[in-house]
């Protein structure tokens, strides 16, 4: 079995050969939407885009791995001659670094704790994280969910006659490189925690024997003794596994999936240093304007690695964002466009996509077509567009 690793890495030190000169980057000091031009050598496969991308392969436990870095004009794979060289004379491996949740942050938006209040009415909660690798033109979305939680495991026929049919459960999704995705669900949710004033929450989908699983958040190298399939996710720190379930016939699959990253917040909701606002304003404090959605980082920089299908990815200062949702139901069909990365952009630029058709609230069966555009730049400026069409009856 081979597997394939790729590091992209924006900032110094690089230890490369004599013989090559190699310009460092600073993705630190340039704004987020930056895309140097990239080429990519070696034979290649295609991307999600058309794009070219690169695969060096490595045999599983091998000692050396294969970097990217930024030429004067373009980014290149280091030659066979460079990877027989000492993994300590190219570049060191990339290593996130954890840093526990502080009680007070300035890029907190509203709405980023759990809104579970504990009542038996229909509920769910969604969380979305996306890290870009603009470089390999490829990206991964997080996505996890709890449906109706107020009931840990599936309803027995006295609570389905009490309250009515509930699907209940947490669900892990990532939609990954090459349009390759994986799902991993679980019907009950008495290991799922959430934080109810900061952006912090995971679930175990299996622990090891007499292990408690964490009921909050928790350094990695405790994660990894207590947990064998799950996640934990805060604002600057997100780490899992998990397996495919087979539930899913529609899309390319991978078999498991591993990460493990840290996350530098650069943009909330609001001007930096100043206090952060709810994206959708007084419409948030209404149930009828259920789903509610909240951006809760429009830009930051991750740094760290994702094991996907066999390949290794790896990556410093990469673009990342972070969004969530929460209400009575998720609507019966929808749809999600974001990017916080932009060939040319001036300045830093987010722009999110979404609409669905939801029911509303109500005894009747009157659902709406409603679609919303924001985007977002440096100094905080946002423009909302949004449409609703209004159907009864919908069939759908």
């Amino acid at each position: 079995m081979e597997t394939h690793v790729y590091t992209v890495c924006n900032n110094p030190p690089y230890n490369c050969p004599s013989n090559r000169v190699f310009r460092s980057t600073f993705l630190d000091s340039r704004p987020l939407n930056f895309i140097g031009s990239s080429k990519l050598v070696q034979s290649s496969i295609c991307g999600p885009f058309g794009a070219s991308v690169s695969p060096l392969q490595l045999r599983v436990g091998a000692s050396r791995r294969i970097f990217a870095v930024e030429s004067v004009s373009k980014f290149e794979f280091l030659d066979s001659s460079t990877v027989d060289k000492p993994e300590t004379e190219i570049m060191k491996a990339v290593s996130p670094v954890y840093v526990p949740t502080p009680t007070c942050r300035d890029t907190r938006t509203p709405h980023s704790g759990y809104h579970f209040d504990g009542s038996t009415r229909k509920f769910f909660e969604g969380w979305y994280f996306k890290v870009s690798i603009p470089e390999l033109r490829q990206s991964f979305c997080f996505m996890y969910s709890v449906e109706n939680p107020a009931f840990r495991r599936n309803l027995s026929r006295l609570e389905e006659a009490q309250h009515g049919p509930r699907f209940t459960g947490v669900g892990a999704q990532i939609l990954g490189a090459y349009d390759k995705y994986i799902c991993q669900y679980t019907e009950e949710s008495q290991n799922f925690w959430g934080s109810r004033h900061e952006l912090v929450l995971g679930n175990t989908f299996t622990a090891p024997k007499d292990t408690r699983p964490p009921n909050k958040e928790v350094p990695p190298q405790e994660f990894n003794r207590r947990v064998l399939e799950g996640f934990q996710v805060t604002p600057l720190w997100h780490q899992g596994f998990i397996c495919d379930d087979g539930r899913t016939n529609y899309a390319e699959t991978v078999k498991t999936a591993r990460w493990e990253y840290s996350t530098r917040p650069i943009y909330g909701w609001g001007d930096v240093g100043a206090k952060q606002k709810s994206t959708a304003g007084w419409l948030a404090a209404f149930p009828v304007f259920e789903p509610h959605w909240q951006i809760c980082m429009a830009g930051g920089l991750s740094t760290g690695w994702i094991e996907w299908d066999g390949e290794r990815f790896e990556f410093q200062n990469a673009p990342s964002y972070s969004e969530k949702n929460w209400g009575g139901a998720f609507p019966r069909k929808w749809f999600w466009v974001q990017c916080n990365v932009f060939e040319g952009a001036s300045g830093e630029v987010a722009l999110t996509a979404a609409g669905g058709l939801r029911q509303l609230p109500g005894l009747s069966e009157t659902f709406e077509n409603a679609a919303l555009v924001f985007s977002f730049s440096d100094p905080f400026n946002f423009a909302l567009f949004f449409h609703f069409l209004t159907s009864t009856n919908c069939l759908i």
